[in-house]
């Protein structure tokens, strides 16, 4: 596993064969474990919001979920490409596979006000998977569920910062769980509610414009992860390059 520090936030890259070696063993410690799956939007929501910018370099792993994080990446010279992203829907699958072979119990939390509601996701998912132990709810039941289920592993859906910060501050009081994953719009591709893009798009890291494309409402979120990361990212380089030549000057 590698890290690396971009504006600030802790993010790591690790090959998918080997992640699926490392839940298996957060599934098997004494210690309770928090991912975040960062994208551009997280690292610029962070740059204004301490407690988030603690959550994810405070978590046990934060995997890239967004090409224009690869892309940053390659601009300040780091040998990284677009296979190295784990997004939140590959933990779910990841997870889903481990959760079946190994008879762990996963609850879901879905957004109260999402466009997927628990019931029909209950539906689609014992469908998928009818040999996963799991139970799912949103934010209002989700303590009182788990209270009961003791699930090992927690997905939630809240979006971000929401669903992270839930985990962070909660996560303790569900002392079963050992990996919580902040998932975002996942449980949305997953009952059909919003279709992927189109693997091409995947391929060359235009999610985006498929997203644009699909739910024009997103447009004022899209625009932080396309223009004011990318801006934000050329400025710390030139601030970084003015430092540098300052100390060669000193020198």
């Amino acid at each position: 596993m590698k890290e690396y520090n971009i504006l600030g936030i802790r993010v790591h890259t690790i090959p998918k064969h080997i992640i699926k070696n490392l839940l298996h063993v957060y599934l098997n410690s004494d210690q309770q474990h928090q991912i975040v799956t960062v994208n551009p939007e997280f690292i610029v929501s962070a740059q204004n919001d301490n407690k988030f910018r603690k959550i994810i370099n405070e978590a046990s792993l934060a995997t890239i979920d967004g090409a224009g994080i690869i892309k940053a990446l390659q601009f300040f010279g780091q040998p990284i490409s677009l296979d190295d992203r784990i997004t939140g829907v590959d933990l779910t699958e990841m997870l889903l596979k481990i959760a079946v072979n190994n008879n762990n119990k996963i609850l879901f939390c879905l957004n109260s006000r999402g466009l997927t509601k628990p019931d029909d996701f209950f539906m689609k998912i014992k469908k998928r998977y009818p040999d996963l132990d799991f139970q799912v709810a949103d934010e209002n039941i989700l303590l009182e569920k788990a209270d009961i289920f003791n699930p090992e592993i927690i997905l939630v859906g809240l979006g971000a910062p929401t669903q992270d910060i839930w985990i962070w501050e909660n996560l303790s009081r569900i002392p079963s769980a050992r990996i919580a994953v902040g998932v975002g719009g996942t449980f949305d591709f997953m009952s059909g509610r919003i279709s992927r893009a189109p693997k091409i798009l995947r391929s060359f890291g235009l999610e985006w414009l498929w997203r644009v494309f699909r739910q024009p409402h997103r447009l004022h979120r899209i625009n932080r992860a396309i223009f004011i990361f990318p801006y934000l990212v050329v400025k710390d380089r030139i601030k970084k390059s003015i430092k540098n030549s300052n100390n060669k000057e000193k020198l």
